[in-house]
């Protein structure tokens, strides 16, 4: 079967893998073709599987920190997914009903694009690793980060094509990551050789 899920990533030194799955630092997790795509030096990947088998996918399902789309993505965002989403640091605060999972998943992408954009700016000033969400949570205000933090971001945006000028300091984390997340909102995704 195939399989698309957010699930927490291990670090073993300065390698970063997806928890739960074989990779070079623990190759005793699930066997399968994968690929993923992390949000930036967040703990978190979203990740497809193209050929993990039901056994393992139902073992996978039961651990609380792994989330996974359901097969058909064109229907509305049926569950509630509020607590898991924004405890990794992902805004759900504006899903309507008829929200569907493609562009639910479209729109997590997107933040997760962003995110790594952003750590990237940071890492090349800093030479170490740095996320937005080192010192922020979602309802931090652009205002509150420091100096850096308020430049990068707003480098970051601005490497996408927005215009840092209107880009308001009062704003939380969670309504700027999601902005930032409209700009993938029509485009189609591939990881993996998955298409969503």
């Amino acid at each position: 079967m195939q399989g698309i899920y957010l699930v927490p990533i291990e670090t073993i030194g300065s390698a970063r893998g997806p928890m739960y799955f074989s990779w070079k630092y623990n190759p005793g997790g699930i066997v399968c073709n994968w690929a993923m795509m992390d949000y930036g030096f967040m703990p978190s990947a979203l990740l497809v599987a193209k050929d993990i088998t039901e056994k393992d996918h139902a073992a996978l399902t039961k651990y609380t920190d792994v989330f996974y789309f359901p097969d058909k993505l064109d229907g509305p965002v049926d569950q509630d997914i509020q607590e898991f989403f924004e405890g990794i640091r992902l805004p759900m605060d504006w899903l309507t009903p008829s929200t569907t999972w493609r562009e639910l998943l479209r729109q997590v992408a997107g933040m997760f694009l962003f995110n790594q954009r952003y750590d990237g700016i940071a890492a090349i000033e800093t030479g170490s690793c740095h996320s937005i969400f080192d010192t922020a949570t979602l309802s931090t205000r652009l205002r509150q980060m420091t100096a850096d933090e308020q430049r990068w971001f707003l480098a970051t945006a601005a490497s996408f094509g927005f215009d840092p000028a209107v880009i308001s300091a009062n704003s939380q984390l969670r309504q700027l990551v999601k902005t930032a997340g409209n700009y993938w909102a029509d485009q189609t995704f591939y990881i993996g050789g998955v298409m969503f």
